[in-house]
């Protein structure tokens, strides 16, 4: 009997054990929890809340192309910016593209269909409008803006560059026939070099001399050459298509050359890779100048 009533003594403990730890616990209100109050606006009082902010933000354009100068060559006259819709920053030397960089993902879909390392920037222009148009990202009304970023040239020398990329892009967009409007732009943080400074005055008789312009006539005597005897600035007086080198044919720009696609045999180029030169149509001969090498006039 004794221990019976030991037993239930404990086992009356231990519920009172339990009983007063299940009264300590108290429900907190959540700190996320969204307030609910009835306004005469909202009668069922739920508050939504509000989306937050995404964290990885799509990067400035003005980032994208200080990131791409950081990867410049290390010598290069100017930086031009072609854009269509399709970015891509090309650098280039005297005329030459030297170098460039994708800025964007359709940049990156066309470049495969560009050659621009090695080239004129007429060419590399071209093969950039050539490409966006047959992707679909060039049409009627469309932009193709040529700005630049960065200089370590006179303005007059870019100048003179950017002009023939200019009459490129009018040019191609109606061989494509599409209606683009082609505009020139320098950003307003670009610092170009001092202009050219003509020479200090010298013998009158010296050769070269920049106040003796010289008989032009005369094969024996040296003169500055003038803009009126320069040849053609598209082929440098070659007369040669640029655009093929003068042999009348490019790779397809469908397969880039391979002859396949994805059906099978590339229907551009019937499997040969490559096409007729769209810029010369066979002839080898340069558009501009007719294959003669003179200054059109």
């Amino acid at each position: 009997m004794r221990r019976m009533k030991k037993l239930f003594t404990y086992l009356l403990c231990l519920a009172m054990i339990l009983s007063l730890a299940g009264c300590g616990k108290k429900d907190e209100p959540k700190a996320d929890a969204p307030t609910e109050q009835a306004t005469p606006d909202n009668p069922g009082g739920t508050t939504e809340t509000p989306d937050q902010p995404a964290d990885n933000n799509p990067a400035e354009p003005g980032d994208v192309i200080d990131d791409a100068l950081k990867k410049a060559p290390e010598h290069y006259d100017f930086a031009v910016e072609v854009s269509i819709n399709p970015a891509f920053l090309l650098f280039v030397s005297g005329n030459e593209v030297i170098g460039y960089q994708a800025l964007n993902d359709d940049a990156k879909q066309i470049e495969d269909h560009c050659a621009l390392v090695g080239r004129g920037i007429e060419g590399a222009v071209e093969d950039i409008v050539r490409a966006s148009h047959q992707d679909g990202f060039l049409k009627d009304g469309g932009a193709v803006n040529l700005t630049i970023v960065s200089a370590n040239c006179a303005k007059s020398e870019a100048d003179e560059v950017l002009d023939r990329a200019f009459h490129t892009v009018e040019r191609t967009a109606q061989e494509c026939n599409v209606s683009v409007k082609p505009e020139i732009h320098i950003e307003t943080e670009v610092v170009f070099a001092p202009e050219p400074q003509p020479g200090e005055p010298g013998d009158p008789n010296e050769p070269g001399n920049p106040n003796d312009p010289g008989d032009p006539n005369d094969p024996n005597e040296y003169h500055e050459p003038r803009k009126d005897d320069e040849g053609c600035s598209v082929c440098c007086g070659t007369g040669v298509c640029e655009r093929c080198d003068g042999t009348g044919v490019v790779d397809c720009m469908r397969c880039n050359g391979t002859g396949k696609s994805p059906e099978g045999t590339c229907p551009d180029c019937n499997g040969a890779g490559r096409c007729e030169c769209e810029q010369c149509h066979g002839t080898k001969q340069c558009p501009a100048c007719g294959g003669t090498g003179k200054k059109p006039d």
